[in-house]
C-alpha cells in the first residue's frame, strides 16, 4: 500500500504596519488580505516604499487604513493555501 501524503494547509501570518515594515526591510514583500489582487504588492524601490500594481510601479501614500491595518502579509505567505 503506498502511503499518500496530504496537502499541507497553511494561514498566513498576520502582521500590523510596522511589523510589515521590518518584512520589507528584509527584502520581501508584503500586501494585505483585503486586497483582492494578490499581483498587488508593496516593495522596497530606490529607498521608496513602492506599490505594485496592474503591472506599474508607484510610490506608495501610506493610509490611516494601511498604518491602523492588522492583515498585513508577506506574499509567499498568501500563495499558500
Amino acid at each position: 500500500m503506498t502511503k499518500r501524503s496530504s496537502p499541507v494547509i497553511v494561514k498566513p501570518i498576520e502582521m500590523d504596519f510596522p511589523e510589515a515594515l521590518r518584512v520589507v526591510i528584509e527584502g520581501k514583500k508584503i500586501t494585505k488580505l483585503d486586497w483582492e489582487n494578490r499581483d498587488t504588492y508593496i516593495s522596497l524601490r530606490g529607498g521608496f516604499l513602492s506599490l505594485y500594481q496592474d503591472g506599474k510601479w508607484h510610490r506608495l501614500l501610506v493610509s490611516d487604513g494601511d498604518l491602523l491595518g492588522q492583515d498585513w502579509v508577506t506574499v509567499n505567505d498568501t500563495k499558500i493555501n
